[in-house]
């Protein structure tokens, strides 16, 4: 049983180690509270990093308030974006008050060279669990998840379509394909 307080301090701390924005959150999110505390499932993470995807709003503050209701209710749901959001709130009022005028300097842009980096790794870290986890399952490879991903992201990346109109997209043919041909 998640208490209240385990709650929101989980969510500070992803949120004061979650830089890149919410895709570089993604990571972090499926490390923590996959792997390590084991509030929610792969399967559970995928569902609801889908859903705050194609939802207004930032992708982490979404996926925060989503897994805060999933775990205790509306209580849960406001203390996790609260939490989660928080952190942001503190680093972009000291960077705009104490660090703006060093922001041009030479090691200012060596730190945030590292940090995006790391967000990078991170980012590539998340997307191979995920797409492990979504291709490879206990029956063997899932062509259909592969076929689908391959064309999203041509669709994404070569017509830059609207990425939910693409989810709505892939999501109709899933079903069209389960429907008429049951695969």
């Amino acid at each position: 049983m998640v208490s209240y307080l385990e709650l929101f301090l989980v969510f500070l701390k992803i949120g004061f180690i979650m830089f890149g924005g919410g895709y570089g959150g993604i990571g972090i999110y499926y490390r923590i509270l996959v792997e390590e505390k084991k509030w929610i499932s792969e399967e559970e993470f995928l569902s609801i990093i889908g859903i705050a995807e194609s939802t207004p709003g930032p992708i982490a503050i979404n996926a925060a308030t989503w897994i805060g209701y999933e775990l205790k209710g509306l209580p849960g749901s406001l203390i996790a974006t609260f939490g989660v959001v928080l952190p942001s709130y503190i680093i972009i009022l000291g960077i705009v008050t104490v660090l703006r005028p060093f922001m041009d300097h030479y090691i200012a842009k060596a730190f945030f060279r590292g940090v995006n980096a790391a967000v990078l790794a991170i980012i590539l870290y998340a997307f191979l669990r995920l797409a492990s986890s979504m291709m490879l399952k206990t029956g063997g490879f899932d062509y259909i998840v592969f076929i689908v991903f391959i064309v999203a992201f041509a669709i994404l990346f070569g017509l830059k379509v609207n990425p939910v109109l693409v989810i709505i997209l892939s999501a109709a043919t899933s079903l069209v394909l389960k429907i008429l041909f049951n695969i």
